[in-house]
């Protein structure tokens, strides 16, 4: 979640999430309700604006889940959340966060396989098309190894 305002507002948002209360989003064809869950991350800036006498201020807040997608957080994750959907993107965030040992060409057969072992389900989001990969990075490296040995995906020479 991002949000822009004064020393009030942010302070009063920020403290709305570090007590895990709920938010309600609104949004054309989207209303929402939910929060950060525990402990979620916070990022502050403040933005001076030519004319303006105090600088707009500016936060960003995370859950924890999804702070934890970065590369080496939480690497026995059962659950990795994506705000992209694309087969390219999902298999990049996953070899990162994972290191697993991929190419891109086998983006389109690895979502495929998330879809067809239904590891892979949509999420709601705004200006974004979210979702969450269920799997460890076993899971992962077991999926890419079963294409290998089926010949389905191949190294090049």
């Amino acid at each position: 979640m991002s949000v822009f305002g004064g020393d009030q507002e942010i302070g009063a948002v920020t403290a709305a999430a570090h007590e895990g209360l709920r938010f309600e989003i609104r949004a054309p064809g989207v209303h929402l309700y939910g929060t950060l869950g525990e402990k979620p991350v916070v990022y502050r800036s403040s933005l001076q604006i030519p004319g303006r006498k105090r600088p707009v201020r500016h936060v960003v807040l995370l859950s924890k889940t999804l702070f934890e997608t970065k590369f080496g957080s939480n690497s026995e994750a059962r659950r990795t959340v994506m705000y992209d959907a694309s087969a390219a993107f999902v298999l990049h965030r996953l070899a990162v966060r994972f290191g697993l040992p991929v190419l891109p060409e086998w983006a389109e057969w690895f979502r495929a396989e998330l879809e067809r072992r239904n590891l892979i389900e949509e999420l709601i989001g705004i200006n974004c098309s979210p979702v969450a990969v269920k799997g460890t990075k076993l899971r992962m490296l077991r999926i890419l190894s079963q294409g290998l040995r089926r010949h389905t995906i191949v190294i090049p020479t």
